[in-house]
């Protein structure tokens, strides 16, 4: 390494091959595939080639090294990271099932239906507005003409319902205001 860093370029190739096998080892554990490990490793190597003119005042050019691999492989991580997709994208088909005795979509349709049942014509407006065309409460303030607050007494009041109706299903209670719109409960 000194002597690639005193201007012989042809040390490059000494220093690539004295810290070939320790880069690739660290990180094809990380990556578990050795096409992307032999990749980092190069890389890395180019980078340093690059920031020679930095290398110069480094203490440690071995730790130096190194660290250039830690970064490419968490850049590596960061591309490799699942892509989320948002629920309203998927099929309700593609979601699959789940096998559970003490859910039963038939009567969380009915349980739903009961709550908005319950609702005064107001607040099963401003629920609907909300929840069917997602509009906030200052959108449904400015469409019904009710002040924001009272958007949001009726809002309260409304969920204040559904949670009451709902008490046998809490943890299926999200899941309809998110996955369902009123519509696809009722039908």
């Amino acid at each position: 390494m000194e002597l690639w860093l005193e201007g012989d370029e042809s040390a490059f190739k000494g220093v690539v091959n004295h810290y070939y096998h320790q880069m690739y080892s660290f990180a094809l554990q990380m990556t578990h595939n050795r096409e992307d490990t032999e990749e980092l490793v190069m890389n890395s190597f180019l980078r340093l080639w690059q920031h020679k003119n930095r290398v110069i005042y480094v203490s440690r050019p071995d730790e130096y090294l190194f660290g250039i691999l830690r970064r490419e492989v968490a850049g590596y991580a960061r591309k490799r990271v699942l892509v989320a997709e948002p629920m309203e994208n998927i099929e309700p088909g593609e979601l699959g099932t789940v096998e559970h005795p003490q859910f039963n979509i038939k009567e969380l349709r009915a349980k739903y239906q009961a709550a908005l049942d319950k609702l005064t014509p107001r607040q099963r407006e401003v629920f609907q507005l909300s929840r069917e065309q997602e509009l906030t409460q200052q959108e449904i303030a400015n469409t019904t003409g009710l002040s924001i607050n009272t958007v949001g007494n009726h809002m309260n009041a409304a969920l204040k319902v559904f949670r009451k109706e709902m008490n046998e299903y809490p943890n299926a209670l999200p899941a309809i205001f998110f996955s369902f719109t009123t519509a696809e409960l009722l039908f």
